[in-house]
């Protein structure tokens, strides 16, 4: 495969990976928001208050359970989107100075 032809598929996989990084202010929100909904849920939990109505779940072990899985799915997307990032500046480096043959 040529250079000339790489650039082509990488500036494919460019495109994606500069629209998929632009989820990172969503994610982190996200994250601060679980985490906030996680320590009211401890406090909650902690005071003995009964769960609101109507609630999907059937205590708060299981809503906690369910806000921490929540957590670390945020926390593998954003740990994605560092890697995307490093891919970028590679995939650019290659792109401005691939030499054609």
């Amino acid at each position: 495969m040529k250079n000339s032809e790489a650039k082509i598929i990488v500036q494919e996989s460019l495109d994606k990976l500069k629209e998929s990084i632009k989820r990172e202010v969503n994610y982190n929100k996200e994250l601060a928001d679980d985490k906030l909904t996680l320590t009211t849920l401890e406090k909650m939990k902690l005071d003995g208050e009964p769960l609101p109505e109507p609630c999907p779940y059937t205590s708060y072990d299981e809503w906690i359970e369910q806000v921490n899985k929540e957590i670390k799915s945020g926390e593998t997307s954003i740990g994605r989107i560092g890697k995307e990032k490093a891919e970028i500046v590679a995939f650019e480096y290659f792109i401005a100075n691939a030499q054609d043959e």
